[in-house]
């Protein structure tokens, strides 16, 4: 399970050796880094972007997590890694409050003074010691969060609620029509079709949030399952065992969280199917 981590140092050099840290842990096996970025808090408040990753962002859109956590802050939203601002800002900010406790972003938020430097990066760990152990060496305070699995259930469950309001409508219509023609019954069928227009726009709204979810799901394990293939190749010997357990257990969540969303998506379109004949 991935974790965002936080760690805090006094000043921004002391942030810069805590970011190579990192890759060299990455490099030596212990953690997995898929997305990492510097930051200041500046006099005014305002968290400032010191210096953009080295590596590709990987994940989430190519590393909105971290960028939207920086907005959180009160930061450039996507600037720490390398993505556009507009449409994408609201997606990071949404990603990051769904991804992250929000007692997590508060805490990190009071550790982050004015004048302290911060290394915010997104990372795969099977023990917390290693990690802990080169950070405390080098005065950094460390903070982290379990990343929550974006929330696919909620996709599944809200198109599903969708679709059992949109049949109760129907059926209601149809009651109506049955019962008897007269001014008020069409007056009543056509409120209950406006209400059912509605609610096939909304449907239709979720099915493409679901269709978009189901390909950053699939995007993000890609790249991550890449990303740790090629770590294999820098680790040491005694490490590779500790990668492909880590590489197995990525791969699986993703298989799972793929096929629930496929199944999902295919029943919306089963039942869109039905209601067209």
């Amino acid at each position: 399970m991935s974790k965002v981590i936080f760690i805090g140092f006094d000043t921004e050099q002391q942030a810069r050796t805590g970011e190579w840290l990192l890759h060299e842990l990455h490099r030596e096996g212990p953690i997995t880094l898929y997305n990492v970025a510097i930051v200041v808090r500046e006099a005014s408040g305002k968290v400032a972007v010191r210096e953009r990753p080295k590596m590709r962002p990987v994940g989430t859109a190519g590393g909105l997590l971290v960028g939207g956590l920086i907005g959180l802050l009160g930061g450039p939203v996507g600037a720490a890694v390398g993505v556009g601002a507009g449409a994408l800002a609201g997606a990071s900010f949404d990603l990051s409050r769904r991804a992250v406790d929000e007692d997590f972003v508060d805490e990190v938020g009071a550790h982050l003074e004015p004048g302290m430097a911060a290394v915010l990066a997104e990372i795969d760990e099977d023990a917390e010691g290693p990690l802990d152990r080169r950070i405390q060496a080098i005065g950094g305070r460390l903070l982290r969060c379990t990343r929550r699995q974006i929330d696919d259930v909620r996709f599944e469950q809200s198109i599903e609620a969708s679709q059992e309001v949109l049949a109760s409508l129907e059926a209601e219509q149809l009651a109506d029509v049955r019962a008897s023609q007269n001014e008020a019954a069409r007056q009543e069928t056509d409120r209950l079709q406006a209400k059912i227009d509605a609610a096939t726009r909304k449907i239709w709204e979720k099915q493409e949030n679901l269709e978009a979810q189901l390909q950053l799901v699939k995007e993000e394990g890609r790249e991550k399952i890449a990303l740790l293939e090629a770590q294999k190749a820098t680790v040491t010997e005694e490490s590779q065992a500790l990668l492909e357990r880590r590489l197995a257990g990525v791969r699986g969540d993703y298989e799972d969280r793929i096929q629930r969303l496929t199944e999902t998506l295919e029943r919306r379109k089963a039942a869109a199917a039905v209601r067209a004949d």
